[in-house]
């Protein structure tokens, strides 16, 4: 294992971070890429009767899938408090964690 200092601190950092907004605008991206994708697509152009053909299939996963996305995003933005403005919410360091180092600099502060 050969990582320096800033290695791990920013590993330190990831870990600080609000992962529940992440992963809020991670899945709300993938719920706008869904919409997307469906609305680029015309039903009446999908060869139904080519048994190879699984385009309506794939369309049926998605639309089947996309209730739950959404449900899971809401969930995450009440639970997370989201701001709507990203890099704010994923920064914020609300998850912070008591090591031997942060208590001494909290201590010598003061």
């Amino acid at each position: 294992m050969s990582e320096n200092i800033e290695d791990l601190k920013s590993l330190i950092n990831k870990y600080e971070q609000d992962g529940p907004a992440k992963l809020f605008y991670a899945l709300n991206r993938k719920a706008w890429e869904m919409a997307e994708m469906l609305n680029s697509i015309n039903l009446k152009s999908i060869k139904l009767d080519d048994p190879k053909d699984k385009t309506f299939e794939r369309l049926r996963f998605i639309i089947n899938d996309s209730a739950s996305v959404v449900t899971a995003v809401k969930a995450l933005g009440d639970t997370a408090g989201i701001t709507n403005d990203e890099d704010k919410d994923t920064k914020n360091k609300k998850y912070q964690i008591t090591t031997p180092e942060s208590i001494s600099n909290v201590l010598s502060d003061k």
